[in-house]
């Protein structure tokens, strides 16, 4: 049975106001009892009240979501420094005291569990990909044990010094081994492995999740740069902005990602941490190195302005990368047409290099979607987080169809390059949208001559079958009739001149009846197409067994009857000669006006390079004939599935 939200959001507000509340009395507390404890360090208490509260706002909006509940963990340091600085004042005496000190041995762990895991569910609560279910589990096992071996550990507290673990085990050693091992391992190893999972999540994201990674990403970089500052720490007023910025931050991608353009505050700070460590590693190298070799040389003041003089000169090239890496290509018109063309490159027909194009446009310049439409096709990729710009697309003078090009933010204003970009993508996709409609006119008029020919054969068979071929049987009965009056008026000659008309003529009724045959299955007039599909299983009720589910088929085009009659007989044939199943099902239905036949076994399955035959091309050509697909796809728990889906009229 699930907790409700409401008890969830209660317990998140709970958990919140007294971790803020402790923290609040953790120096009043230190200064009345003079417990000359280490507690209330500006990271610690930083740790204990921002985190916690931004946690219970976002579990307030998204009460199932683990990364609220990762943000309220460090609502334990508030009671672990109270609990710390009373042990300290009592010197663990008592049950209250032992408890205490208990606690300020271990109430650090939210450093165990928090950092490391937080980066590897935000911000949907999943992993990046199932493959790292595993890592996060074992993340989280590594926390778990080393906050249990921490409890037993018989050592003192790190705020309380000479306060000893009440429930600490002298005799097991190891466990402060265990300890030290999984602290390491979460610190060198844990963090290491959630930044790749951000860095793996970032490639893959789009629209809203990309802008949430990119609030995280801003909030992590001013955490990092107030920790590498001079005299820079977590307990320094740089370093409580910075353990400060980055639960804000999370909280903003949580619930307001789109307070303001994050984008170009994320790439100006990346430019500016790059070049500035740049410097810095430089300035180190250079005045060590110089004043290691040279004592009081000028030449590391030189060299310092020279490497300053070449980050600046570099400023270009870094923000073109991060551009790239970040932002896409924006600044680069040709880069994105090159990329654009790249995915088009594979596409097999207009329609699909049209989704391609799409596709690249909108990877290329990391925009939240792009859309092509006209009066006969539509493709997106994405979708709208601000509205977009309308592009028209034209070919051979005439406007073709629209680019519907997603934008990042209200009211954006697009760069000369990238208006550059989108024009040339637009005229691409004006010619693919010209091409598709001339394919698609041929593909009418291929469907047009189709319907037309078995229109026509239906008819001729009809004429045939009904009119020509019973008169020729009727004179052959008259012939065969004078043969024998000429044979009984003692006239043989005559009556062996009539008798071969009669077999020559009997012989043309004979192939007129199978030119009749080829013109149309006869079976397709004589039971219907629901019936002619049932008759095809009939005889096959031993291994493999045939079944068919034939359902309400109306009346298909005669174009659409032949098509699919022939592909179930030809799939059906297939699955009973290579399949080696036990079971065949052939299916037919009427879905979304469109005639759905399937021939299904539980066979060997497709090979691993599938090489159409003869089969597979008839099958496929008579589905395109009549404007249809055919597809082959394995049946799940093993086996092929052959769908055809046809129109019930053809255009």
């Amino acid at each position: 049975m699930s907790v409700p939200d409401r008890v969830l959001r209660v317990l998140a507000a709970a958990a919140a106001l007294v971790g803020v509340a402790c923290c609040a009395l953790v120096r009043p507390l230190q200064a009345h009892w003079d417990a000359g404890t280490q507690a209330g360090a500006a990271g610690d208490l930083t740790l204990g009240t921002v985190w916690p509260v931004v946690g219970a706002l976002v579990v307030h909006a998204r009460p199932r979501n683990p990364v609220g509940w990762l943000l309220l963990v460090p609502a334990l340091i508030g009671p672990y420094q109270v609990l710390s600085v009373y042990a300290g004042h009592v010197a663990g005496a008592g049950v209250l005291g032992g408890f205490a000190a208990w606690v300020a041995i271990w109430g650090f762990a939210p450093y165990f569990f928090t950092l490391p895991l937080l980066p590897h569910v935000f911000p949907d609560g999943r992993p990046p990909s199932p493959r790292w279910r595993p890592v996060v589990l074992g993340v989280a096992a590594v926390a778990t044990v080393t906050t249990v071996a921490r409890m037993f550990s018989a050592v003192d507290a790190d705020i309380v010094p000479g306060l000893m673990n009440p429930l600490g085990i002298e005799q097991a050693v190891w466990l402060r081994y265990v300890t030290q091992t999984g602290a390491s391992m979460l610190f060198l190893v844990g963090i290491p492995l959630a930044v790749v999972s951000l860095a793996v999540r970032m490639r893959r994201a789009r629209d809203v999740e990309r802008t949430q990674l990119q609030w995280l990403l801003l909030g992590g970089l001013l955490l990092v740069a107030a920790v590498l500052l001079p005299a820079g720490s977590l307990d320094s007023w740089n370093g409580v902005v910075g353990l400060s910025a980055l639960p804000l931050a999370i909280g903003v991608a949580m619930l307001r990602h789109r307070l303001f353009d994050v984008e170009l505050t994320l790439n100006r700070t990346l430019v500016f941490g790059l070049l500035t460590g740049a410097v810095v590693a430089v300035y180190l190298l250079v005045v060590y190195g110089v004043q290691a070799v040279a004592p009081d040389s000028a030449w590391s003041v030189v060299l310092v302005a020279l490497s300053a003089l070449g980050a600046a000169a570099g400023r270009d090239r870094v923000q073109e990368v991060v551009d790239r890496r970040l932002f896409g290509h924006r600044h680069n018109p040709y880069a994105v047409v090159s990329r654009v063309g790249r995915h088009v490159a594979a596409a097999s027909e207009p329609v699909d290099a049209l989704q391609r194009l799409v596709d690249g446009l909108r990877d290329a310049l990391r925009l939240p979607s792009v859309a092509f439409t006209n009066d006969e096709v539509s493709v997106a990729s994405g979708t709208p987080v601000h509205g977009s710009r309308v592009v028209a697309c034209t070919a051979l003078g005439a406007r073709v169809g629209e680019l519907h090009v997603g934008l990042r933010s209200p009211g954006e204003r697009w760069s000369a390059e990238q208006e550059a970009a989108v024009e040339e993508v637009a005229a691409r996709a004006g010619t693919l949208a010209y091409a598709a409609g001339l394919v698609a006119d041929v593909a009418r008029s291929r469907g047009r001559i189709v319907a037309a020919r078995e229109e026509e054969r239906r008819r001729l068979r009809a004429d045939l079958h009904d009119g020509v071929a019973p008169n020729l049987a009727g004179t052959a009965l008259q012939l065969e009739s004078l043969a024998k009056r000429l044979a009984r008026e003692d006239q043989p000659a005559l009556a062996e001149r009539v008798s071969r008309l009669r077999d020559g003529l009997r012989g043309t009724v004979t192939e007129l009846r199978a030119l009749v045959h080829g013109l149309r299955p006869p079976v397709l007039d004589q039971r219907g197409l629901a019936g002619a599909l049932r008759d095809l299983v009939v005889g096959h009720e031993d291994v493999p067994r045939c079944t068919a589910e034939v359902g309400d088929l109306g009346a298909p085009h005669a174009a659409v009857e032949v098509a699919a009659y022939a592909i179930a007989s030809e799939a059906l044939s297939n699955a009973l000669r290579h399949a080696v199943a036990a079971e065949v099902r052939l299916r037919a239905h009427v879905a979304d006006g469109n005639l759905v036949v399937e021939v299904v076994d539980d066979g060997v399955g497709l090979p691993a390079r599938t090489r159409a035959g003869v089969g597979t091309v008839s099958m496929r050509e008579r589905a395109a004939e009549v404007g249809g697909r055919l597809e082959l796809l394995p049946t799940p728990g093993g086996g092929t599935t052959v769908r055809a889906t046809l129109p019930l009229e053809v255009l």
